[in-house]
């Protein structure tokens, strides 16, 4: 991006201070959470890396035998003469979202721009509601149209006149899985065309809202691939099994584009300045006879208010694993929305030396990213694309910057093909931002960027985030401002070194990750709890154990195993596998009433800490108590639930919604007439006995502890239990939902089994959000190596989605455990449940 004081600069020998017009924020650390797409960001910072490298990491060519599959597929031919289309849909009829010409295309984009500095921006978004009647782009008010197969199919065309291409906007509230989404130019003919599964659209919104405070603006929204032209055509499809009343969508806002970044225009291929030098013209070979160029990526993406242009590298890992590791400047790209919108241009550059033509292996991705790491004290974003990238890439290596050094700077300007400078090393600066969008830099010996002299090109807007290279091989740095004149300009690179030692080093060393999940620092917790969360070595090789395993702190002294190897689908694009989270059942009345505090360690490498506080009822496990309680104005205002003392959770479970307003507010249940098994966990202070259990076949032991049969399951659990068979392992546990298997981990430490098996890694459990399952009877079989433990039958009550989130309440629950006595409980959102915050008993 260009300095806006140029000629001020220049003036400066040796440079003091260096005012330099950028985007940049403060650092941004991730709420609580209940996906791993955006978790990477830990309650207390971690120690810094070392920053004394082993040895650099080699550029890696990516040669895959079969591409792989793509989230966002293109269909070769438009709208009315696809292959795809079936007899009749080309008929279908269209509702008209035609919004009117802006007024001046100049003044909107200019309005869109905080400032000269940032991103270089090629489209302002425009909301359908600031122009037309909002209940037209609703979901609710789309004509569904019935194919030959049951298909329903609903379609939109919306006009931005004059755009060179647009984006969509489409708000994301509710939308079967197995549906689709299909998105057209509505150039006919000419244009393209891209269909994505609406279980990736919602894996990514979901991914969006899970991130906390880096969510970003309107992190439901999804914006479609770029679409040439003014016209732009949105088709939602839903198999005839669907549920219309689950389709819950709006077509937010468009982003109108007055380029077209796809493809070769008029102006993009000539956007840049004119000392601006063509990378074909020049070797960017490594002495691997790798082409480091093919590594740097134009970025396209939407933000709030803009689609602006950037540039990124493709960067190695030590274990070659080939992840996807995408590195650009923090100004560009921070938030978990403008990751999702992220589209990448491959190979955007001249046929040729000096060519008039565009390379014919240009290619692009649509299917945004994921945010790993995102610091404002060297503006550097650390992303994870969400799509492999095309074959030829280059996976680009990385070392420390030196002062004097010699370095090759490659990028798109101003979203032009892409571009080649050379200069060196100087000095390195601190920057501190001041007021507005500027930050000023001085030197200083541990400076977070270094300034590098460009004697042969330049940079621009559009080059922010680009990667600057030594030998042609190994990364140093990502562009973050430039100023001067052609052939003697500077550039303001973050240094690698300064991200490695904030956080990239466990991304690139494959550094045991992870995140935990429950407890929540500050959070309360009572009864018997799950302690939760996920841990993987990143590029580790899927059939090799990842953790060996992952211990619970309590305290600082007592130290638990937790079983590991509970599915996580929302670790994929994080770990590259699912088979990553883990799950510790714990009574925390053992703790005793009060604050504690507990570490979540993965090899012994701390993935995670919080502080709690605990209430108990005056026991470690309070038998024969029963009651239940209907809560007003929960989840909202009008509405209520019941919750239910389940024993064997020391726990309220939501066990209705909804009920009668003439019901109790206080309502004590009938005590059962048989005491069931109740799960006897890991001993805290002391140890217990194993629980009794009638052994299983083939002399097989074991027990499912929870769910007991007929109780109630509300939130988040963890069916869990043992098992053994002694002088033989145990290969697997898998606990069968509703037929449906699911591999739980096995190999949780409990004392309590050793009399029994001989040894105490016999604990095993499965982390489960039981409102997936939805409201009703369920049932759960436990096997060990197909072999059945156990079963139970369950009632499970929800509050209408799988993860309510932004919920709050507390109550005061009187005469429990007995008359006289009160409890206080509140909603845990990372629980979706009720816990006890305080207790008045006698």
């Amino acid at each position: 991006m260009r300095l806006l004081i140029a000629a001020v600069v220049a003036g400066l020998t040796p440079l003091a201070g260096l005012l330099v017009a950028v985007v940049i924020v403060g650092w941004m650390l991730l709420e609580s959470v209940a996906l791993a797409g955006e978790s990477s960001f830990p309650e207390q910072p971690s120690q810094p890396n070392s920053a004394v490298l082993q040895r650099p990491v080699a550029p890696q060519r990516y040669q895959p035998q079969v591409e792989p599959s793509r989230i966002v597929e293109e269909i070769p031919n438009t709208l009315f003469q696809t292959q795809a289309a079936r007899a009749g849909e080309a008929t279908l009829s269209i509702l008209r979202l035609d919004l009117p010409p802006p007024a001046s295309v100049t003044v909107e984009q200019m309005a869109s721009k905080k400032s000269d500095g940032g991103p270089s921006k090629i489209g302002f978004n425009r909301r359908i509601a600031d122009f037309l009647e909002r209940s037209l782009a609703v979901s609710q008010s789309w004509r569904w149209q019935a194919q030959a197969g049951g298909e329903q199919i609903a379609r939109l065309q919306v006009t931005s006149p004059g755009a060179a291409a647009l984006r969509v906007g489409l708000r994301v509230r509710g939308l079967p899985a197995t549906g689709e989404l299909r998105f057209y130019s509505g150039r006919v003919g000419q244009g393209r065309a891209y269909r994505i599964s609406a279980k990736h659209i919602v894996q990514l919104v979901s991914t969006n809202q899970s991130a906390g405070v880096n969510a970003g603006e309107n992190p439901e929204v999804y914006w479609s691939p770029t679409l040439e032209g003014d016209r732009a055509v949105v088709e939602v499809r839903v198999p005839s099994r669907a549920d219309l009343n689950e389709v819950d969508l709006e077509i937010d806002a468009v982003s109108h584009l007055t380029v077209d970044p796809r493809q070769s225009s008029s102006f993009l291929p000539a956007a840049a300045a004119r000392c601006n030098l063509d990378v074909n013209c020049y070797s960017t070979l490594s002495q691997n006879g790798d082409d480091i160029s093919n590594a740097v990526a134009k970025m396209v993406f939407t933000s709030g208010t803009y689609t602006g242009l950037c540039s990124g590298t493709l960067l190695a890992d030590r274990a070659n694993s080939k992840i996807p590791f995408f590195l650009t400047a923090r100004h560009c790209v921070s938030t978990a929305a403008e990751a999702s919108s992220l589209e990448t241009v491959w190979f955007y550059e001249s046929a040729s030396c000096n060519s008039s033509s565009q390379s014919a292996n240009t290619q692009f991705r649509s299917g945004g990213a994921s945010v790993l790491e995102t610091y404002a004290n060297n503006d550097m974003t650390l992303l994870r694309l969400n799509e492999q990238p095309p074959a030829g890439a280059v996976y680009a290596g990385w070392n420390w910057d030196a002062e004097g050094d010699r370095y090759t700077a490659i990028h798109h300007p101003e979203g032009d093909w892409k571009k080649i400078s050379f200069g060196a090393s100087q000095s390195r600066y601190q920057c501190l931002k001041t007021t507005g969008d500027q930050v000023v830099c001085n030197p200083s010996s541990d400076g977070t960027y270094f300034r590098m002299f460009i004697d042969k090109g330049f940079t621009e807007q559009g080059s922010s985030g680009s990667g600057v290279f030594k030998d042609n091989a190994y990364l140093v740095g990502t562009l973050t401002a430039g100023s001067g004149t052609c052939n003697d300009a500077y550039a303001v690179y973050g240094r690698l070194q300064t991200g490695y030692d904030n956080g990239l080093g466990k991304w690139l060393e494959n550094k045991k990750i992870g995140f935990l999940d429950n407890p929540q620092p500050g959070s309360y917790q009572s009864g018997i709890t799950v302690v939760s969360g996920w841990a993987c070595v990143p590029g580790a090789a899927q059939d090799a154990p990842e953790i060996g395993q992952v211990t619970i702190e309590i305290d600082g002294s007592t130290v638990l195993r937790a079983s590991y190897g509970t599915p996580r689908t929302d670790t994929q694009s994080v770990c590259g596998d699912t088979n990553n989270g883990f799950g510790l059942l714990v009574n925390t009345n053992r703790l005793g009433t009060g604050s504690h505090s507990l570490r979540a360690l993965a090899d012994g490498y701390e993935i995670g800490r919080a502080s709690f506080t605990v209430t108990t009822l005056g026991t470690e496990f309070l038998r024969g108590a029963s009651a239940t309680y209907q809560l007003p104005d929960f989840p909202k205002s009008g509405q209520n639930v019941v919750i239910r003392w389940q024993e064997s959770l020391q726990n309220f479970v939501i066990s209705a919604r909804n009920v009668p307003a003439s019901a109790r507010q206080n309502q004590h249940a009938p005590a059962a007439a048989e005491q069931r098994a109740v799960p006897e966990l890991q001993p805290l202070p002391s140890a217990v006995g194993a629980v009794s259990a009638a052994p299983a076949a083939v002399g097989r032991l074991g027990y499912l502890e929870n769910p007991q049969p007929d109780s109630y399951q509300s939130g988040i659990t963890i069916f869990s239990g043992w098992t053994c068979q002694p002088g033989v392992a145990i290969k697997r546990v898998d606990v069968e939902i509703d037929g449906s298997p699911w591999q739980a981990g096995y190999g949780t430490e409990r004392l309590d089994t050793s009399g029994t098996c001989g040894d105490a890694d016999n604990g095993w459990g499965l982390l489960f959000n039981t409102n997936v399952l939805g409201d009703g009877q369920h049932t759960a079989r436990a096997l060990a190596d197909g072999l059945e433990l156990g079963r139970a039958t369950f009632t499970v009550v929800t509050l209408g989605g799988d993860f309510i989130r932004g919920l709050s309440g507390s109550y005061q629950l009187k005469d429990f455990p007995k008359n006289g006595d009160s409890v206080g409980v509140i909603w845990q959102e990372s629980l979706q449940n009720f816990t006890i915050k305080s207790a008045s008993v006698r």
